[in-house]
């Protein structure tokens, strides 16, 4: 988390009269928020450039906590909560720390089946499409998991109906020998009629991508001082005379 505080700024308070000291706590207050949103702004920015084809979603995965007069402090970090979808601290941490991937949960649904083995991880097959986004379309993971038995709720899995039937052919877990090594789709009626979608891998690991922490303290030495001044100057044309 990146914590822009004002332990800096009164270093050089000392000559000010009693009116001006009275502004202080409100030029610091916005002051350390106006910084805290150029700082999260530039790291969306970063996001643009080090992420291929970030989503949305990625480009929404921060939160700014504004300073108060209570708590002069304004945080930048990324958001733990999510609607229906993973929180962006499961996946987004590891590319600001480094280190291992990781649980999806599409991965413990088929662990959790017995299709993917312990120690394994999910990835693209050269025969998945992926969506605009580089990523593996929710549509088309459903489609697999109710084929294969794998949703967490049983009522999402194949039935006997028409359609259901056909997923349930279509999609099935290839191996090499007894080794599970990832899941196909059949296309046609021969042997070699199929496509890999996704493959099993050893865990995969996360270079530090997002350069969080420094590009955060970066732009609050440079930008701290600039907005503490224009927040003095606006507390001193709005004060009550």
């Amino acid at each position: 988390m990146i914590r822009v505080q004002s332990s800096g700024l009164a270093d050089n308070l000392a000559e000010l009269t009693d009116i001006e000291r009275n502004q202080i706590p409100f030029a610091t207050v916005l002051a350390l928020t106006e910084t805290a949103k150029l700082i999260k702004a530039r790291l969306e920015g970063e996001m643009t450039t080090v992420f291929d084809r970030p989503t949305p979603y990625t480009l929404d995965s921060l939160r700014l906590i504004p300073a108060t007069k209570q708590k002069l402090e304004a945080r930048v970090w990324i958001k733990d909560e999510a609607d229906g979808a993973a929180p962006a601290t499961k996946w987004l941490t590891p590319e600001v720390y480094g280190g291992d991937r990781n649980h999806k949960r599409s991965e413990g649904l088929l662990r959790a089946r017995g299709i993917l083995p312990d120690g394994k991880f999910i990835v693209p097959g050269k025969g998945m499409k992926l969506d605009s986004y580089g990523n593996i379309g929710r549509g088309q993971l459903q489609k697999i998991l109710s084929g294969l038995g794998a949703q967490g709720d049983r009522l999402q899995n194949s039935t006997d109906s028409k359609r259901s039937v056909g997923n349930r052919t279509r999609f099935f877990v290839l191996k090499r020998g007894r080794q599970a090594i990832g899941i196909a789709e059949r296309t046609g009626t021969k042997r070699s009629d199929i496509q890999i979608l996704i493959a099993f891998i050893s865990k995969p690991g996360y270079a530090k991508t997002l350069d969080f922490f420094g590009i955060g303290e970066r732009e609050a030495q440079v930008q701290l001082p600039i907005q503490f001044e224009k927040a003095f100057d606006r507390a001193m044309a709005t004060r009550r005379r």
